[in-house]
C-alpha cells in the first residue's frame, strides 16, 4: 500500500467515523424518526451524496458498530460445526471488541442504550441480527452437510438469543456505572441457556 492509498484509507474511516458519530449524537437528542440525513450530514460536515457513499440509510449509520462486531463473528464462525464452537466465535469477537481501546466498546454501549429507547432503531437492529442469522446459518449448514438445515438455524438463533441479551444486561450495568465484562456476561447468558434446556430435557 503506497503512502497516498494509505492517507486516503486513512480519511475514509475517519470520514465513516464522523458521520457515525453524528448519528449517534443526534438520535440520542431527538430520536431516529426525527432526525434526517440531511441532518446527519450537515453535523459530520458532509454532504448526503457522501453520506449515501458510506451508509444506506440512517439507522446503519448508527447501527455500523453491531455490522462491525457481526462480521468479526462471521471471519469466526467460518467452518464450525458445533454450538460450542459457536460460542467460542462469540465470546471471541466480544472479547477482540473490548480489548480495542475505549472508543469502540463505548461506541457499542451508546448504541446498545440507544437501541432500548428507541423503537425505530430496535426494529433496524433486530432486522439486522435476523439476516445475521440467516448468513451464519448457512455457512454452519455447509459445515455441517447436508440436511442439517435445522439443526444450523436453532444454533444461530439460540446464539443470538444470548447475544443480544448479554448486550442488553451489560449496557444496563454499565450505564448505571457498574464496571460489567461483556465477555463474562455473554458466557452467564450462555449458562443460563443451558441450564433452562437441561431442565426441560430432564423432564
Amino acid at each position: 500500500m503506497t503512502d497516498t492509498t494509505d492517507l486516503r484509507e486513512r480519511r475514509r474511516l475517519a470520514t465513516r467515523a464522523e458521520i457515525e458519530a453524528a448519528a449517534i449524537d443526534l438520535f440520542a437528542q431527538r430520536g431516529s424518526e426525527r432526525t434526517t440525513v440531511e441532518d446527519i450530514a450537515a453535523t459530520a460536515g458532509v454532504s448526503q451524496r457522501t453520506f449515501f457513499r458510506y451508509f444506506p440509510t440512517k439507522e446503519d449509520a448508527a447501527l455500523d458498530v453491531n455490522r462491525v462486531f457481526q462480521e468479526a463473528i462471521a471471519t469466526r464462525i467460518a467452518g464450525s460445526s458445533g454450538l460450542p464452537d459457536v460460542f467460542e466465535a462469540v465470546s471471541a469477537a466480544l472479547a477482540e471488541l473490548s480489548a480495542g481501546g475505549s472508543a469502540p466498546i463505548d461506541r457499542l454501549l451508546r448504541v446498545r442504550c440507544l437501541v432500548a429507547r428507541d423503537d425505530n432503531l430496535r426494529r433496524v437492529a433486530m432486522n439486522l441480527d435476523a439476516e445475521f442469522c440467516r448468513a451464519n446459518q448457512d455457512r454452519i449448514a455447509s459445515a455441517l452437510g447436508g440436511g442439517s438445515e435445522l439443526r444450523a438455524r436453532v444454533m444461530m438463533d439460540t446464539v443470538t438469543a444470548a447475544m443480544r441479551a448479554a448486550l442488553d444486561e451489560w449496557a444496563m450495568r454499565r450505564q448505571s456505572g457498574e464496571d460489567t465484562d461483556l465477555v463474562e456476561v455473554f458466557r452467564q447468558a450462555c449458562a443460563f441457556q443451558y441450564e433452562m434446556l437441561q431442565s426441560v430435557f430432564a423432564r
